[in-house]
């Protein structure tokens, strides 16, 4: 910070903030933590998940409480490390509960006539 400036205050920074996101100008995204990973996303973007969700259904609404970063082209607001769950809300719907392509699991011991094959099916939920 420059001397002799004066920062503006959090309320005001906030108005600006707000009334770029109503003008709907430019994309806006964010960073959310889910399931141990972090994932960057704007409007109608696609997210895979490996991890299962307990007690989720497709068409279900769900919240993502964990947000890092939230932007635009004119403002930027970064958590350290998140961002308050009452100032920025970020949603999300589950598409579709599927499982992955099958993982294979292969045991073999030579001149001991040893062999296994096993495959592994692994939930995937992708969220819009």
């Amino acid at each position: 910070m420059v001397r002799g400036t004066r920062c503006p205050s959090w309320r005001s920074f906030l108005k600006s903030v707000s009334a770029c996101v109503k003008s709907n100008d430019s994309r806006l995204f964010a960073v959310v933590h889910v399931a141990g990973k972090q994932f960057k996303v704007t409007s109608e973007d696609l997210i895979s998940l490996k991890t299962p969700l307990m007690g989720t259904q497709p068409g279900d609404v769900i919240r993502l409480e964990k947000v890092l970063l939230v932007g635009g082209s004119q403002f930027s607001l970064i958590g350290r490390p998140l961002l308050p769950r009452n100032r920025v809300s970020v949603y999300a719907m589950v598409v579709e509960k599927t499982l992955e392509h099958p993982h294979l699991w292969y045991q073999f011991h030579k001149r001991r006539r040893h062999r296994k094959m096993r495959s592994l099916f692994k939930f995937m939920h992708n969220l819009c």
